[in-house]
């Protein structure tokens, strides 16, 4: 059975009048009440198409209530529990000032070494660096529903975590399990985490020249001309600091906008350009320095 029609009016810099279902109504309502739309709840489309983020179902109504509420013990998930907070009411990406301005209003003393907190959370796959926005960061899929009351932190580790609430130094807990060996990678034994005429992989202080590094590494001594995203996840496990799948991608693109690497259009596989191997080459020269 159809809906009856009602009349709408709506006045303003504009003006508005038409007969309309009830359903349109409350779509009309709902948006107007969203700040242009940006209010639709996770996952349900907006008027214009798209879809909102989805982190969390919930609100908090204060910095401190979203660190209550998330479970934030160390530094880097204090970090990633306020720049939700910040992103709760519309806006997709956050900056360091927005977050350390939080601490201060939940009374909490900021990171001494914010730099490397905020590096420790990325480097968990929680938030990522907008590639388009250098110094803006948004929240990863991992951190979905993070104020929904029964959120845990996707382990990762606690490297500079610095001190819990509780005033306890936080103890490292163990690294994660090392990521199933790629069949691709089935028919070369041994890795290593050194080669002739570079820097170690230990020394690369980056996700972008980690990945270079391998790039260079499996194109020299096993004849690969190309990684893959999945190789390049477990080799860097087995051989040092490993790099989290979900941030591949991000640590890519930054290399590709320097003209460091480049992906093929025909298997998708990540490759180092001449100006890459100069890149790893310099950063030799500066480690020797």
């Amino acid at each position: 059975m159809s809906e009856s029609p009602i009349e709408i009016t709506i006045t303003g810099k504009l003006s508005y009048s038409d007969e309309i279902t009830i359903s349109q109504a409350a779509q009309i309502i709902a948006f107007l009440n969203s700040a242009d739309g940006a209010g639709a709840r996770p996952g349900e489309s907006r008027l214009d198409g798209s879809t909102a983020k989805k982190t969390s179902a919930k609100k908090v109504d204060s910095p401190r209530d979203a660190l209550e509420v998330s479970g934030a013990q160390t530094n880097p998930e204090k970090i990633v529990a306020l720049g939700a907070y910040v992103l709760q009411d519309g806006g997709d990406t956050f900056k360091a000032e927005d977050v350390k301005a939080q601490f201060r209003r939940a009374r909490e003393t900021a990171p001494g070494n914010f730099p490397r907190d905020l590096s420790a959370a990325i480097s968990f796959g929680w938030i990522a660096e907008d590639d388009e926005a250098p110094g803006e960061f948004y929240l990863n899929g991992k951190i979905d529903g993070i104020f929904d009351g029964d959120f845990v932190f996707p382990k990762g580790g606690t490297a500079g975590s610095g001190r819990s609430r509780m005033g306890k130094k936080s103890t490292p807990r163990a690294k994660t399990a090392k990521t199933t060996k790629p069949d691709t990678l089935n028919d070369i034994e041994d890795f290593h985490s050194t080669m002739d005429g570079y820097a170690s992989y230990s020394k690369m202080k980056s996700e972008k020249d980690r990945i270079i590094w391998i790039a260079v590494y499996m194109r020299d001594k096993h004849g690969r001309k190309g990684v893959t995203n999945k190789e390049i996840a477990w080799i860097s496990d087995h051989i040092g600091t490993g790099i989290p799948s979900d941030n591949v991608a991000g640590a890519f693109n930054s290399a590709k906008g320097a003209g460091l690497l480049v992906r093929s259009t025909l298997d998708q596989s990540i490759k180092v350009t001449d100006e890459g191997v100069a890149h790893l080459a310099s950063l030799t020269a500066s480690k020797e320095g």
